[in-house]
């Protein structure tokens, strides 16, 4: 294995082997899922579930670790693992890759045509999705994938893995080592991108008019999409080629929209007139001129479309439908972006595009304001030690997608290290992350339940409406308690695998189900977690462990008892998902110890902000002063005087501000924030 892929492995275990209580099966558990995580940010699928099982099905092998039912474009994805764990794995070979993936088919065979989902009880997970998987081929199945994970690398003489079928739909499988999971998760945009070969894939290349490229860091392009391209390029790729917030806004619907079907059926030839068009973004390409001069571009890499995704997908879902494409044809404003900053550039791109179009604010959040003054206050503010004689760190906040590896691969040898002693690879969050801890602490456990791509857009709302009425609420002391509950989740994602009661399979649903009961029953009487002393201290207190397990083992019955006439199978993952499963737990008799109780805080109403002459004592006693100052030396956004106080406030040894100055520092304050101060 290459150095880089060597140490991302080594990382990784260590990562997935932190807290485990029962090591080899937790172990593997948390790589699978680790794995499946890699591939839904890689826009592999949009949401995934575990089902760990293996059996001996007429005398045949069958197998599933996870898998990923897509509605929206009809794609069934199962996911098998080889997991070693050891220190030097050997390669996989041919052999084994092959068996997985015929157990894996085997799964689907049964599931499809045979009776395999009987080998296992009907609370089992696994009789649950064979069930799913027979619904699916019947109603909405387009196409079939099997993903095989492993955090061995693959061996060089690998072999071609046999072709497959179901019924007449080829079966794509996809082979995904430590090396490939690797590359994708360090990689700037978190996926492995997209190259097209227009020439050799779909025999021409797409016209285009260079429209700007001198005294700027990126070109433009004027060009002519073909229809039948673009359609076919959705049925390849699926929404990886969208841009994640222009995915979100497209939501479900398998719908093609009415003007476009109407200009399809009635004049396609006008279909370029009639359309608004394409902005798509790409970190290279190759253009040619033929001998007349045009110009064509014959290759893109990281292509993706930032607006223009319903006319996509609808391409793609009219020629399903039967339309014929070949007269069609698509005007795109395409944008070469240098490879730094290239997600930023994107999301902007996609932010400015979208303006004048039905995308909302929500829908384009990853460039939020909030995630910017998450990310300044993560890079100022030192975690204290967990243990006695420890250094403090840093939890680091990828507010892009590959910061962190950006940041460690700018140092070598000596300071890569130094600065990830500080900068702990266990302690990156993502914003992912951040959704799922803050939608979960807030009781609103089938948002999360639903996926990542759904939970952050309930996460948006939440947010923009928040920042919207108060920013100032988003301080270094909100930020320390999403670091609380950060690990207090992570404890329960590492203590639930190893306890006798948990059934396996369903570990996100039990531990966002058990933290939103423990929030609600806190709420209910006033209180709330005491996250300033998980802060402090880093580890999740004994009497929250204690707690938390005590109340998971109880919610566990709850998400198992599945109504008949709620959903149509009996998959946890599709049961949790439903607002009517957080509503009967919600009204259960599962209650908080008092114990428990009496290490909570008393909870501040919401609406009531603190006075002015506490908030700004705790400007200093955090450092917050300290910073202004530094950023005002910058910024002169300041007058003299308020800058003259600033300064006083940042050298005190104690504050001790009343009365006109006191009043003047708020006044200070107030527009240093107005001025972009975070």
């Amino acid at each position: 294995m290459e150095e880089e892929i060597q140490r991302y492995r080594a990382d990784l275990l260590v990562e997935i082997q932190a807290g485990a209580v029962s090591a080899s099966d937790y172990e593997r558990t948390r790589f699978i899922e680790r794995a499946c995580e890699i591939l839904q940010t890689g826009e592999e699928f949009t949401d995934y579930g575990l089902c760990r099982a293996h059996a001996q099905w007429k005398r045949i092998e069958v197998r599933i670790d996870g898998y990923s039912l897509s509605e929206s474009d009809g794609i069934l994805s199962l996911i098998v693992a080889s997991f070693s764990g050891t220190e030097d794995p050997e390669p996989l070979k041919t052999d084994e890759v092959r068996s997985l993936v015929e157990q894996a088919h085997n799964f689907l065979q049964g599931s499809v045509y045979g009776d395999v989902a009987s080998l296992w009880d009907e609370s089992h997970e696994a009789h649950a999705l064979s069930r799913e998987v027979f619904s699916f081929s019947n109603d909405l199945l387009t196409k079939v994938r099997i993903y095989v994970v492993s955090d061995r690398p693959a061996g060089t003489k690998l072999g071609r893995i046999q072709t497959l079928r179901l019924g007449t739909k080829d079966v794509e499988v996809q082979l995904w080592d430590i090396g490939r999971l690797a590359r994708a998760d360090m990689s700037n945009s978190g996926r492995e991108a997209i190259t097209i070969d227009f020439t050799s894939e779909y025999g021409r290349g797409i016209p285009a008019l260079p429209a700007l490229s001198e005294g700027t860091d990126y070109k433009s392009f004027l060009c002519v999409m073909p229809g039948d391209v673009l359609a076919s390029l959705y049925d390849r790729f699926g929404g990886r080629i969208l841009e994640q917030n222009v995915r979100a806004f497209l939501g479900e619907g398998r719908k093609v929209n009415k003007g476009i079907r109407q200009t399809l059926r009635e004049n396609p030839s006008m279909f370029f007139a009639y359309n608004n068009g394409l902005t798509a973004t790409v970190s290279d390409l190759v253009l040619e001129s033929n001998d007349s001069g045009v110009a064509t571009i014959t290759s893109v890499t990281d292509f993706q479309v930032v607006n223009g995704g319903q006319t996509t997908a609808s391409l793609y879902w009219a020629r399903k439908a039967g339309y014929a494409l070949d007269q069609v044809s698509v005007q795109m404003k395409l944008s070469q972006l240098p490879e730094e900053g290239f997600e930023e550039a994107v999301h902007d791109i996609a932010r400015f595009a979208n303006a004048q179009n039905t995308v909302s604010a929500s829908d384009l959040f990853a460039g939020h304001p909030y995630f910017k003054r998450i990310e300044t206050i993560s890079r100022q503010t030192l975690a204290p030690a967990a243990k006695a004689g420890d250094v403090g760190s840093y939890w680091f906040f990828e507010r892009t997608q590959g910061s962190y590896n950006v940041d460690l691969k700018r140092r070598k040898g000596v300071a890569a290290k130094a600065w990830e002693m500080l900068h702990p690879r266990k302690q990156r969050i993502t914003k992912t992350d951040i959704a799922r801890y803050e939608v979960t602490w807030r009781s609103v456990p089938h948002s999360v339940c639903a996926g990542a791509q759904k939970n952050t857009a309930a996460f948006a709302k939440l947010i923009s409406d928040q920042w919207a009425k108060s920013p100032e609420t988003f301080d270094s002391e909100y930020y320390k308690a999403v670091v609380g509950k950060a690990i207090l989740t992570r404890m329960l994602d590492s203590a639930v695998p190893g306890q006798d009661w948990y059934p396996g399979s369903m570990l996100r649903q039990v531990v966002t189900y058990t933290i939103a009961l423990i929030a609600d029953r806190l709420r209910k009487v006033g209180r709330v977690m005491d996250f300033e002393a998980v802060w402090k201290s880093q580890v999740a207190p004994v009497y929250y462990v204690e707690e938390a397990l005590r109340i998971a083992e109880e919610v566990v019955p709850y998400l198992q008892d599945i109504p008949v006439e709620q959903v149509r199978n009996r998959l946890v993952t599709e049961w949790a998902k439903r607002e009517v499963c957080w509503l009967r737990l919600q009204e259960s008799d599962i209650l908080l110890s008092d114990e428990f109780l009496a290490h909570s805080k008393k909870q501040i109403q919401s609406g009531i902000k603190t006075p002015w002459p506490q908030r700004a004592r705790a400007l200093w006693a955090d450092g917050t002063w300290k910073r202004l100052h530094a950023w005002e030396a910058k910024q002169n956004a300041l007058s003299p005087g308020e800058k003259d106080l600033v300064e006083r406030a940042s050298i005190a040894h104690s504050f001790g501000f009343k009365g006109f100055r006191l009043q003047k520092l708020q006044e200070a304050w107030d527009r240093a924030v107005e001025s972009g101060f975070v």
